[in-house]
């Protein structure tokens, strides 16, 4: 029966879990700081979002209180007009029509406190005019009242009687009537009144209508007045003081300033304000009346949240002041499931940067893991080679020598310092032994056909003795990713004791033969040779035939999509065992191209990327590659192995060449090394189709190539090579299209040395 596998969702979820248990005390740390912040930054946004909105109803609700005392103040004025037509008329007694109108005005509006029509007096008129008031209202005389800082109008020291003075404006009149606790306010000459008395005078001046001041009732409440002198004719005269000499009376209508603001649709915590426009009180007051909010803000309000203001002019003749309101702005503007909402909205964004971190956490385990498994493939290598009893030796493509073992170095009588870096031919001096021709040189045989070369059956060595050192081997090429020739290897042993055994024998026996005989055993001699060289080429052919078959297959089976890693484990130890015959050389070769212990010097990073560009010369002028090296100068010495090096630059130097093959009509390869930062910078740029974005973070990782035939190991050893020395291995794609890789390498200083060398400074 078919096993089921588990849906994609289901599998997510099991990762995000796997992730959720396995976070450290930091990740979680960071998350719920992530979590913390974008909960604020929510908080706040919605919060900027319900002050706008608070701001936009304070300005709507200021231009409706505005509107609103606008509408009043006309009614007022046409309150007073309708007045003003009462007392021009004297066809009917005024007082009964004002009593009409004062008590019709005070049910319609409620601001509307009293008026009436009050009479001048002049000072000869005066007796006459109190005996006759008497009559109806007992003890009434013509009074000042002195004003204190509480105004307490029913205190009788404040009150007494108005000296002699040309003309007096009693209080009369109050349609509709007072209430009987301000009835001593009548008889209160008005136009001497230290707070409604200029205006007064003004408006007998001027016969238009004029406001007095704010002053209190009897009620304690705010009030003021509009005022118009009533005159004999119309139009009233122009001069001045003939407007106070015909003068015969003023109209007054008191208006409660708390009813203008007090509208029925004022908010509880906003403050109002009727404030002088001008700013200067001269004969009115500064503030004309005050609404002070209901509920008041708390410290942390005022502290976080604004305070809005507005001044709303009243577009209204004769009113000279200005609304202001003031509202700070409270935390009830911020609802319970809007902060519910940011709350859960900010977490999703927390539990993604917790998977990140879980995903980021697992790769660098992988990524140590295969770190690891290489660099103990790398030390089995170079185990191997530094105890297998053949000499190896591996050169470029110039013939300079990259490596030999201690085998190599000690048939050739030489130190591995001092061979490295040097041409073979001044280290190697191959001779042939009864040579009747000319030899082809093996070594550019091998670079020229590129293919495996055996050194010759009667090859010997001269070391720098002078000693011929009998030796047998090939020379095998190596290529790189590409395809690419990057030199050869030479294997050989030495063959002198076997030959010199054989050599001793055929002596012995041509001693006792004649000239003839002593022809017959050279050639006999030189079969035997043949015979025995087949023999063990024959038997050395086999276990090679079979290394080359598993090895075949080996790399066939990484090629596929999902490589079945246990047959190449298979194929891979029978190429092992067969190696054991014949020796591991070509196994051992293929890892050594890429495993090597570090030889670590002082090294001129120009000249390095110099023998690099060297070395692919031949390939930039066959894929038509436009080059451009920009060589910094001065440059400070890094402290790395140069062959690794020069193979790091190598490989980024053949990737971008891969990568510009589909430029036209040319590709441009930009090789520039500078010093920033206290780092020596080698940069690698061309102008391919860059790196997709998808796959930039995972161009280091092993076994992962965009090539259809790679590897993925190429920049996975590269990156691993730069950071043993302290440096830095990246990739990015550059604006203008491209990609770019920069090898950032330490300089070599005091510590950079103790470091790499693995020794404590000084």
């Amino acid at each position: 029966m078919p096993r089921l596998s588990a849906p994609p969702v289901v599998k997510s979820l099991k990762e995000a879990l796997n992730y959720l248990r396995g976070a450290t005390t930091m990740e979680w740390a960071i998350v719920l700081a992530c979590w913390f912040s974008l909960t604020l930054i929510s908080l706040i946004i919605s919060t900027g979002i319900a002050i706008d909105h608070a701001r936009s109803r304070f300005t709507d609700d200021g231009n409706r209180l505005r509107h609103n005392i606008e509408q009043r103040l006309k009614t007022a004025e046409l309150v007073m007009l309708g007045l003003g037509d009462i007392a021009s008329e004297s066809s009917l007694r005024p007082d009964i029509r004002l009593t009409r109108y004062a008590s019709e005005a005070a049910k319609r509006y409620d601001f509307v406190y009293t008026m009436g029509l009050q009479p001048l007096v002049r000072s000869e008129e005066r007796a006459r005019f109190e005996q006759m008031e008497a009559q109806r209202y007992p003890g009434f005389i013509i009074k000042d009242y002195q004003h204190a800082n509480e105004h307490n109008w029913k205190s009788r020291l404040q009150w007494m009687r108005a000296p002699e003075r040309s003309l007096y404006l009693p209080w009369v009149t109050a349609e509709p009537s007072l209430p009987a606790s301000a009835n001593h306010v009548r008889g209160l000459d008005l136009l001497a009144d230290d707070v409604v008395g200029p205006t007064l005078q003004r408006a007998i001046a001027s016969a238009e209508t004029e406001l007095t001041p704010s002053f209190s009732l009897s009620d304690g409440a705010s009030a003021f007045a509009y005022t118009r002198a009533v005159y004999p004719t119309q139009p009233p005269p122009d001069s001045p003081l003939l407007r106070r000499e015909e003068a015969k009376g003023m109209l007054v209508l008191v208006v409660r300033t708390a009813a203008l603001l007090d509208t029925g649709a004022t908010p509880d915590d906003y403050e109002l304000k009727l404030e002088r426009a001008d700013g200067a009180a001269r004969h009115l007051d500064l503030i004309l009346a005050r609404h002070e909010p209901r509920q008041k803000a708390s410290t942390l309000e005022h502290l976080l949240l604004p305070r809005l203001t507005s001044s709303q002019s009243i577009s209204t003749p004769f009113f000279p002041y200005q609304l202001k309101l003031a509202h700070q702005v409270g935390f009830s503007i911020l609802h319970a499931p809007t902060m519910v909402l940011c709350f859960l909205l900010s977490a999703l964004p927390a539990l993604m940067v917790l998977m990140m971190l879980g995903m980021r956490r697992e790769a660098r385990r992988s990524h140590d893991d295969v770190s690891e498994s290489l660099h103990r493939e790398r030390e089995n290598a170079m185990v191997t080679l530094q105890a297998i009893s053949d000499a190896v030796i591996t050169f470029d493509i110039r013939r300079i020598v990259q490596y030999l073992n201690p085998t190599a170095a000690r048939l050739m009588s030489i130190r591995i310092e001092e061979a490295r870096e040097r041409p073979l031919q001044e280290l190697f001096h191959l001779r042939y032994e009864f040579s009747k021709q000319a030899m082809a040189d093996p070594f550019m045989e091998c670079l020229q056909r590129r293919c495996v070369v055996e050194l010759a059956e009667n090859s010997y060595l001269i070391r720098p003795s002078g000693d011929k050192l009998l030796i047998e081997g090939t020379i095998s090429p190596l290529f790189d990713r590409s395809g690419s020739l990057q030199g050869a290897v030479l294997t050989f042993r030495d063959t002198a004791p076997v030959r010199r055994r054989m050599l001793e024998a055929l002596e012995a026996s041509e001693d006792r033969l004649r000239e003839h005989e002593k022809e017959l055993a050279r050639v006999a001699r030189i079969n035997s040779m043949g015979e025995m060289t087949s023999g063990i080429a024959h038997e050395i052919n086999q276990p090679l035939s079979a290394i080359m078959s598993y090895c075949q297959a080996s790399l066939s089976l990484l090629e596929d999509d999902e490589p079945d890693l246990e047959m190449i484990h298979q194929a891979m130890h029978s190429a092992v065992s067969q190696a054991e015959r014949a020796g591991k050389i070509v196994l051992r070769l293929r890892d050594f191209v890429s495993k090597r212990n570090q030889d670590c010097a002082p090294v001129d990073v120009n000249h390095a990327v110099l023998n690099a560009l060297t070395l692919t010369e031949h390939e930039v002028l066959d894929s038509e590659v436009h080059l451009e090296y920009r060589p910094a100068a001065n440059l400070p010495l890094a402290y790395a192995d140069t062959i690794h090096l020069e193979q790091v630059v190598l490989n980024l130097i053949r990737n971008a060449i891969d990568a510009m093959q589909s430029v036209r009509p040319w590709g441009r390869l930009i090789i520039e090394t500078s010093y920033f930062a206290e780092r020596i910078r080698i940069s690698v740029s061309d102008n391919g189709p860059g790196i997709p974005q998808e796959t930039l973070e995972r161009v280091f990782e092993p076994f992962f190539s965009t090539k259809q035939k790679g590897m993925g190991l190429g920049l996975t050893i590269c990156q691993t090579i730069i950071e043993s020395i302290g440096g830095q291995l990246s990739a990015r794609n550059k604006t203008g299209g491209g990609a770019e890789f920069i090898v950032e390498l330490p300089p070599l200083d005091a510590r950079t040395f103790a470091q790499q060398a693995g020794v404590e400074p000084s």
